[in-house]
């Protein structure tokens, strides 16, 4: 299923997009020894130069870009402002012309460039809202193909007052697709689970080893299989557990004044997921720099876009300058 607009893009020519200036610093890096890359740029270029440029081989030799987070503009036709500041100060501006045709052209030029740096087992998140979920699913189904969709989560979000006058919008969408039917998937991971509720601790959780420790016994295909409490369960697509950094808690320590920042442990759990250590992830509106900052906690390799001064500032600001390079 293809979706069809107003001047879709028909030929993506990715060297036409591309800044040689970039192109010729990236090649730079590619005989460099640090392999993290902070990239100054709009988006589609800083795709294209990559793409174009030397430093690519050098990505594909340890093993290429096995994850691709992107937490675009929402289309919400505003200025977004930096938070808790004097005077109003943008950070970008999600206008668009106020045309939704001209919002999905850039998006599905940058998705159709990321599908091509993605390695053959990676995967890409695409975290969005209610504005235009529908529409940028229907272009990941063309581009990714629609039997590769793995994940359609619901991030619960639960941010302010509700309306009283029409359904309050609450969370996030985050889809998500893989390049083919082979990809990485950690489910062992301690990221991927949350806590079992206490209603369920009570009725199934009543026996206890020789350490003390709680857990159910459950028979499959008569096999016994011991689940412990303390482990916790395999979250599942709706995600309550990960508060926004908008909530009043321990988060406070993570905030910076960037509008749309998200959780380190909200792209803990997605790195987590879908990459090993050692890994290159990739986010190519990294914004405030919780998914470089968070790549770096657990030991990935990184690539992150920004075109926004101010969102370099400050993920320059959560990293450390010996360990990647700026272009």
């Amino acid at each position: 299923m293809n979706l069809h607009w107003k001047n879709k893009p028909e030929k993506i020519n990715s060297l036409s997009l591309s800044d040689k200036k970039i192109i010729n610093e990236l090649n730079i890096y590619s005989s460099h020894k640090i392999k993290n890359i902070l990239i100054k740029s709009d988006n589609t270029v800083g795709i294209s130069s990559l793409l174009n440029s030397k430093a690519m081989n050098k990505i594909n030799d340890s093993g290429g870009i096995k994850l691709i987070y992107i937490d675009p503009p929402y289309f919400t036709e505003k200025s977004q402002l930096m938070k808790k500041t004097k005077e109003e100060i943008v950070a970008y501006e999600d206008i668009y012309n106020h045309s939704l045709e001209d919002y999905l052209n850039e998006i599905y030029i940058q998705i159709k460039l990321l599908h091509s740096l993605l390695s053959n087992d990676g995967s890409i998140y695409v975290h969005v809202d209610y504005r235009t979920s529908s529409y940028i699913r229907i272009i990941l189904d063309e581009i990714f193909g629609y039997k590769n969709l793995r994940g359609y989560i619901i991030w619960n979000v639960d941010n302010g007052a509700k309306s009283k006058k029409f359904w309050s919008n609450q969370h996030n969408d985050i889809l998500v697709y893989s390049k083919s039917d082979k990809f990485i998937f950690n489910s062992s991971s301690k990221l991927l689970k949350t806590k079992y509720s206490e209603s369920s601790l009570k009725t199934h959780f009543r026996k206890k080893d020789s350490d003390g420790r709680t857990y159910r016994e459950r028979k499959i295909n008569s096999k016994s299989y011991k689940y412990y409490a303390e482990d916790g369960k395999l979250v599942g697509s709706v995600w309550n557990d990960i508060k926004s950094m908008e909530a009043n808690s321990p988060l406070m320590k993570e905030y910076t004044t960037y509008p749309t920042q998200k959780p380190i442990s909200l792209l803990s759990r997605i790195i987590s997921a879908s990459s090993q250590k050692g890994d290159f992830i990739m986010d190519t509106y990294c914004g405030s720099g919780t998914s470089l900052a968070t790549a770096t906690n657990l030991n990935r390799n990184w690539i992150g876009i920004d075109q926004s001064e101010k969102a370099i500032k400050i993920t320059e600001s959560r990293l450390n300058k010996n360990y990647y390079r700026i272009v």
